[in-house]
């Protein structure tokens, strides 16, 4: 009686942890799963800095029109990896903003935090580098008026930047542990961002 009592919690127990084990995989090690950061309608969750006039169009962030600002979020971020997709015009100057403190001038864009550049023609920190952090591993020049795949992960002082699915950029910086995401927006510059996934690392 002992010994089949014996069996049957052993073989609960390895039960048990069979399922433990597949919830850790299937949310990486412990991590939280995906999630969009826009409802598709509204702003909400974020908080436009600035004079950009951002709107919703078709689901997709748009911004045309008003002077230069950003897009913060209105939660901060630590460790996570965010995924988009951005499509701009010809000479086209935006970026991503990272772990960005709200404090100091909020614009054209955030006075601390990291920017991952979208700007081909930036001479020194072009297109998929941090400007004044760490340098791209290649030069690339996404092509205007189509849209680009950007997968970042910050963990850490350690980023990783994937675009269109080549990694473009590796780096570690500890400068800035944590702040806001936000989208950015120049004057005469039309930026478009659709797809707009977390998900936060645990720490």
């Amino acid at each position: 009686m002992k010994k089949h009592l014996l069996t049957t919690l052993t073989a609960a127990a390895m039960l048990a942890a069979t399922f433990a084990f597949t919830a850790c995989s299937t949310t990486g090690g412990g991590f939280a799963a995906w999630r969009p950061m826009f409802d598709g309608k509204t702003l909400a969750g974020w908080t436009p800095q600035g004079e950009a006039r951002w709107r919703i169009e078709n689901g997709i962030i748009v911004c045309d029109a008003g002077g230069d600002g950003w897009l913060s979020t209105d939660a901060a971020y630590t460790d996570f990896e965010l995924r988009l997709e951005y499509r701009n015009i010809p000479k086209g100057n935006s970026g991503i903003f990272l772990r960005c403190p709200r404090k100091g001038s909020p614009y054209p864009a955030p006075e601390f935090g990291y920017e991952l550049q979208i700007n081909n023609e930036e001479p020194k920190y072009a297109t998929g580098s941090i400007e004044d952090y760490i340098q791209r591993l290649v030069p690339f020049n996404p092509a205007p008026n189509v849209w680009h795949k950007v997968e970042i992960s910050s963990r850490g002082s350690h980023f990783v930047v994937h675009w269109d699915g080549q990694k473009v950029l590796d780096g570690h910086d500890s400068k800035w542990p944590s702040g806001h995401i936000g989208l950015q927006y120049h004057v005469n510059s039309k930026i478009e961002f659709r797809n707009v996934m977390i998900k936060p690392l645990a720490q």
